[in-house]
């Protein structure tokens, strides 16, 4: 492994790696995990392939993300002719993403809290991507109650899509249920994709007009293909709307 960029910042200690072996440059953040991409900047994250495809079934085309690390979901959308705005509290993140992981210039990117941008903005999307945590790797508070997805709906288009990315530690952390639950009361009916059975995964959920969407393994890397062969796409359990954190 190598080292390329090593820095302290006001939202943690920030590490990029490269692999000697096949080129892949990796995002950590407090010696925790938080991207990964090839040379040619295409993420080797199956859940990041899972919110691509949610949003590219969704034909979307102007996409707001809240958080970036390496930008790959940018990066890649950037590519498929969407216009892509990003929306990130550590400027730092923007610098790297475009360094070492080619997110392109022309991706629209804005030093801000998430809350603070979607409260301001007068802009409405066609999808909206979050993928934003705290420095000890939690989603952070404010994105998980009812109260921020009212927000969010007056910020996305009538038909558009909300795909976020939460951490549950095993089958029993209700988390992203209870996450999805919020998001159904405030008339996005939610929807996950989730891997039963992993301790420490990624569960994306999938909310507006999803009902029809499937991931499939097809025209996706083969680094991922097996991967997503194991996604399920599930409700949200109702008993999660009394687990408080």
């Amino acid at each position: 492994m190598i080292l390329l960029e090593e820095l302290d910042t006001e939202f943690g200690h920030i590490k990029i790696i490269r692999s000697k072996s096949d080129g892949h440059c990796t995002y950590y953040q407090n010696d925790c995990f938080h991207s990964q991409a090839t040379a040619e900047g295409v993420s080797t994250c199956a859940y990041v392939h899972v919110m691509h495809s949610v949003i590219r079934q969704s034909e979307a085309k102007d996409i707001l993300m809240i958080g970036c690390a390496g930008g790959t979901l940018a990066t890649m959308l950037h590519r498929l002719g969407c216009k892509v705005t990003v929306v990130d509290v550590n400027p730092h993140a923007f610098t790297l993403a475009r360094k070492y992981f080619h997110m392109p210039e022309e991706v629209q990117c804005i030093v801000d809290d998430g809350w603070s941008y979607l409260l301001r903005t007068g802009n409405r999307y066609d999808a909206i991507a979050i993928d934003a945590f705290s420095s000890d790797g939690t989603v952070p508070e404010q994105f998980v109650g009812e109260d921020f997805f009212l927000i969010l709906k007056e910020v996305l288009r009538p038909s558009g899509v909300v795909v976020m990315n939460v951490m549950v530690a095993h089958d029993l952390d209700l988390l992203a249920d209870r996450i999805a639950l919020n998001m159904s009361a405030a008339n996005l009916p939610a929807t996950l994709f989730d891997w039963p059975g992993r301790t420490h995964r990624n569960t994306i959920i999938g909310g507006g007009v999803v009902e029809q969407i499937q991931v499939v393994s097809q025209k996706k890397p083969r680094y991922v293909r097996r991967e997503l062969q194991g996604v399920i796409r599930r409700l949200p359990q109702k008993r999660a709307i009394t687990i408080r954190p």
